[in-house]
């Protein structure tokens, strides 16, 4: 199979249909505030159809390995704490997932081993970043949420303990979990450097992340009442 290449036809496609989801959701507003609760069951519904077509695929297909096909890409853990915010609508649950979006937007932006849209993974593959890209911003906007920075505690703690599995499970199955084994970029840097590098870049881009969650917070999204 091919996989698609940055900014390939492929990803130009999903790139489009991200940018129309976000325009459809920014214009839209109040109509969002006023129909939370509906339009939050259509979102979870389709979060639960992507992680059937996601699993379903690979057992169908044949192509289930331990070493790719579980969800302990961060990506795919965050799609999991998004359905359950959805249920929940936890305020600590929603901090947790705006913060873990940042890996989201790496592996949108910067495609790794990653299908066509003719793919039942591809069609999974757009659907879970659109969700999880703007499940944020939706529960800003429906839910009058915050990213707070007391939550970045939190997140980090979740984020190392998280490290220290992939890193402890990879080797059992020669997993690619968090891309440590097939690495996108810095590929012949040894994982005595690259690990704790990738630790501390993961920092960084949770703090970035929380500025830009502020900045759109205070710019772009409309107060709404309660109600």
């Amino acid at each position: 199979m091919e996989y698609i290449q940055i900014f390939g036809p492929n990803h130009l496609l999903y790139i489009s249909v991200l940018i129309f989801f976000t325009c459809l959701l920014f214009m839209n507003q109040t109509y969002i505030s006023n129909h939370r609760e509906t339009i939050s069951k259509y979102i979870l519904t389709i979060s639960i159809l992507q992680q059937i077509l996601l699993y379903g695929s690979y057992v169908l297909l044949g192509e289930f390995t331990l070493q790719e096909s579980l969800p302990f890409h961060i990506s795919r853990i965050n799609t999991i704490l998004g359905i359950i915010f959805l249920f929940t609508k936890s305020d600590k649950l929603f901090n947790i997932v705006a913060y873990f979006s940042v890996f989201a937007w790496l592996s949108f932006l910067v495609p790794s081993n990653i299908e066509p849209i003719t793919h039942p993974r591809g069609v999974s593959f757009l659907t879970n970043h659109v969700i999880t890209l703007l499940l944020p911003f939706y529960g800003m906007i429906a839910y009058n949420y915050k990213v707070y920075a007391s939550a970045l505690k939190r997140v980090i703690l979740l984020f190392l303990v998280y490290f220290v599995f992939v890193t402890l499970f990879n080797p059992i199955v020669n997993g690619n979990y968090f891309y440590l084994r097939d690495k996108p970029i810095f590929s012949s840097v040894p994982n005595i450097f690259y690990y704790p590098g990738s630790i501390l870049v993961s920092i960084l881009l949770f703090f970035i992340i929380e500025q830009i969650f502020h900045l759109v917070q205070s710019k772009f999204i409309h107060k709404q009442t309660e109600g």
